[in-house]
């Protein structure tokens, strides 16, 4: 008996002395809440911004390979680990694309991902449904196919888009505007819903916009992209109903390709002092003349699984959070969350 008990006591010393085979379950999950947690900024800076973040562009990669070495969610990453870096970096919620693709024979997988993030992440991830058109050069699919979508997931979607209306070789001439016939019948279904639209429009569409924007005044529109920013403002002027969100910082470029590396990118942010004072010069004066309709947004994740990376995602928040210190403090949480929060129900992202 004395020999079994010494026998038992030496293999309990063994397996506590080796982490490898004895790991408490509720330890394992505080190692990896704390892999999660923000751990503050980076003291580049003496002034930052340091309330709650909304990022208003992100991309969730589709579940399937597209084979153009985009990234694919739960290959390149899965939903939690997205999560963990919006957590990592501080931003409390995102406008986040999910792809349906309606040339896909099985639409489950796509679905799959937007309601595991309903049910797993229901403050985290805003959720817009992004459908490509089947048809080659057609940007999106036609309000009978929107139709079927919301009506196979019903509440799953809060937003439609980003629908792309900039030139491509699939769409060399830029043929459809805001106002195109295929969205004139598509902003019924989405008013019926009661989503926002987002764009990212093309050159000279400036005109077009304005139509749909006075068409649809009961719909919120939201936009990004060189295409449109130098005018923005003067679209604001005149309808309240449109949104920009600002993600080309860093001196107003647009790094989050697969032309960069995570290490390249954040080398290239590093300079805040002189990335700054562009971005200053660039945005502060507009942004402050029309306060309530400009949201920060980052435009990550489409195309380069890198720039999901939780450091990267630091990177973005903390040069974020550098740049709307600068501007006035009557702006600050409006650019920050304030403008975003107030397009989506604010009972339904965030808790009293």
């Amino acid at each position: 008996m004395r020999r079994y008990v010494l026998f038992v006591i030496f293999i309990f010393t063994l397996l506590v002395s080796n982490s490898s085979l004895f790991i408490p379950v509720q330890a394992g999950k505080e190692v990896i809440k704390s892999k999660c947690q923000y751990p503050g900024t980076k003291g580049k800076v003496e002034q930052y911004y340091t309330g709650r973040l909304i990022d208003t562009h992100l991309h969730i990669p589709p579940p399937t390979d597209s084979g153009n070495e985009n990234p694919v969610l739960r290959k390149d990453m899965n939903l939690d680990d997205i999560a963990c870096t919006l957590q990592y970096e501080g931003t409390r919620s995102a406008f986040s694309f999910f792809p349906v693709y309606v040339n896909d024979a099985d639409y489950e997988p796509f679905y799959k991902a937007a309601d595991n993030a309903k049910k797993k992440y229901p403050k985290r991830f805003v959720r817009f449904i992004n459908p490509p058109g089947g048809t080659s050069g057609v940007p999106t699919v036609t309000a009978k196919e929107l139709k079927r979508f919301l009506k196979d997931r019903p509440g799953l979607f809060q937003g439609y888009g980003e629908i792309g209306l900039y030139v491509t070789p699939e769409n060399p001439e830029n043929v459809f505007p805001p106002d195109a016939q295929i969205f004139q019948k598509i902003y019924p279904v989405v008013r019926k819903h009661k989503m926002l639209v987002y764009f990212h429009p093309g050159e000279d569409q400036l005109d077009h916009l304005a139509t749909a924007l006075a068409q649809n005044p009961d719909i919120n529109f939201v936009v990004h992209g060189e295409q449109v920013e130098k005018e923005i403002g003067t679209l604001m002027d005149s309808y309240t109903n449109i949104y920009f969100t600002v993600n080309d910082l860093y001196g107003d470029q647009y790094l989050l390709h697969q032309g960069e590396t995570k290490e390249s990118f954040l080398e290239k942010i590093d300079d805040y002092e002189t990335l700054l004072a562009q971005d200053i010069a660039t945005w502060k004066d507009v942004i402050e003349a029309h306060p309530n309709q400009f949201m920060w947004g980052t435009d990550r994740g489409g195309i380069a699984a890198w720039t999901l990376h939780k450091d990267v995602g630091l990177g973005i928040a903390d040069y974020g959070r550098a740049f709307i210190a600068q501007l006035d403090p009557a702006v600050q949480e409006k650019f920050a969350y304030k403008n975003a929060q107030r397009l989506i129900n604010g009972t339904i992202l965030f808790e009293k």
